[in-house]
């Protein structure tokens, strides 16, 4: 029976879904349970697999194009089903492609048992935001296309304007209009679209550009009288933009709707961090995975939620809600943001299965490959950048939860011991709290 291959939802508030590369080509065959795509929400990359057996067909979505959950983009049919499509189906001439029609495209690289490109997360999600087929990108040595290749394709892409072949700029109707209006030469103009095409928005950031460039001042000619003076020409050049990944902008989206909604304050404490050092040596002596000190502070602060609850409560809906469960976040750092997967009942784990926990999500989060999952349903932040020199810093809180963590580094400091100096090891935590969550029984709350 003919399925439908719909954008999922992976979570509570998804709306839409982007399609970062189909895994299966269209007249493939699929077997149920297999990856079939991998799509991109406003937290991660996820493979997405087929939901029933028989030969991929009738595929609408294209590479980079950002789908309304619930909305289906590709059909599942049976062998029986497919020949009856076929039969009935009107006949099409034959139509050139791209690859073999242009001597100067890039070869393709070696496809993948399954017949589809074999790219990581990261090379997949970069060409779907540069609107790169993944076909024309040469892999390297390993054979699977990495972030290098992209980029490397998007340079030599993006050398010269592109054209059809007979001197014609390619660019969107649009595009050419604003072109038109606002004096731009499109052929001065790196485009963005499928095969290089100038859009609409590369008009507008070239407009821009022109906008903020210095203006030269006039220099009035010299008289006989004045003698001439060379003006000093800026040896600075027009900085050039970053361009920001999806997740990037996310992240920036996510933090300046938390630093301009939700009113902070924070809580400084010098701790002598002596005992925690003595407890980590004692248990990493007995245990076999490497155990960290991000591991021990998870079950502290699981078991100080505990007593604790209602740091443990989320804002939502005006109102306070307590979370039942006690699961912890960690921020972690990688090259396209900032990532915040969960260790979920923190307070019911030992020590050894945090410190699996942590290593799995943490190795995830580095390669790309988090499930929504595992980075739904935090109750509570924890941010260590102790193991890169910060002495201490303040985060910013993760809506809806009350509060974040922000630990610094353990560091010898000459404090006070028994009313004499000594040299202790010492860290400063900074607890940053929605000021909402210290309202008072003004507030309400809901279980």
């Amino acid at each position: 029976m003919a399925k439908e291959v719909i954008m999922p939802a992976l979570g509570m508030a998804q709306e839409t879904g982007t399609l970062l590369a189909w895994l299966k080509n269209e007249g493939d065959a699929v077997t149920k349970g297999e990856p079939l795509m991998t799509i991109a929400t406003d937290k991660t990359d996820v493979e997405i697999e087929a939901n029933a057996t028989g030969i991929l067909t009738k595929i609408t979505a294209k590479v980079g194009d950002e789908v309304p959950v619930g909305q289906a983009i590709a059909m599942i049919l049976t062998p029986a089903e497919m020949a009856t499509s076929q039969a009935t189906a009107p006949a099409t001439p034959a139509v050139v492609t791209q690859a073999a029609a242009s001597p100067t495209s890039q070869p393709p690289v070696a496809a993948a048992p399954n017949g589809a490109v074999s790219a990581t997360p990261v090379a997949m999600r970069l060409a779907a935001e540069h609107n790169v087929d993944l076909s024309q990108v040469k892999a390297g040595a390993t054979g699977k296309i990495q972030k290098e290749d992209v980029l490397a394709y998007i340079a030599t892409r993006d050398k010269a304007p592109a054209s059809n072949g007979n001197g014609r700029i390619l660019a969107s109707p649009k595009a050419k209009r604003l072109a038109s209006e606002q004096q731009i030469d499109l052929a001065m103009i790196t485009g963005s679209g499928p095969d290089g095409a100038v859009l609409a928005a590369d008009v507008l950031a070239a407009e821009q550009k022109t906008i903020t460039q210095p203006v030269q001042p006039s220099i009035p000619t010299a008289t006989p009288s004045e003698p001439t003076v060379a003006p000093v020409q800026p040896s600075a050049q027009p900085a050039t933009p970053f361009t920001m990944s999806r997740p990037w902008k996310i992240m920036a989206q996510r933090l300046q709707q938390s630093w301009t909604t939700v009113p902070h304050f924070y809580l400084e404490r010098e701790a002598n961090a002596s005992q925690l050092v003595r407890w980590r040596e004692a248990v990493q002596a007995r245990a076999k995975a490497k155990i960290t000190y991000t591991d021990l502070l998870v079950k502290l602060v699981a078991v100080a939620l505990r007593k604790h609850p209602r740091v443990n409560a989320s804002w939502i809906d005006e109102n306070i809600v307590l979370n039942d469960q006690i699961n912890v976040g960690l921020a972690v750092a990688v090259e396209e943001g900032l990532l915040v997967p969960v260790v979920s009942n923190a307070d019911q784990l030992g020590l050894a299965a945090i410190a699996t926990r942590r290593a799995e999500v943490v190795e995830r989060a580095q390669a790309g490959k988090l499930t929504p999952a595992d980075m739904s349903h935090g109750t509570f932040t924890i941010s260590n950048l102790g193991m890169y020199g910060i002495d201490s810093f303040n985060a910013i809180v993760n809506p809806p939860q009350a509060a974040i963590l922000a630990i610094g580094r353990i560091a010898d400091r000459v404090v006070p011991v028994n009313g004499q100096p000594a040299v202790q090891p010492m860290t400063i935590l900074t607890l940053s709290c929605a000021w909402s969550m210290g309202r008072g029984r003004r507030s309400s709350y809901r279980r």
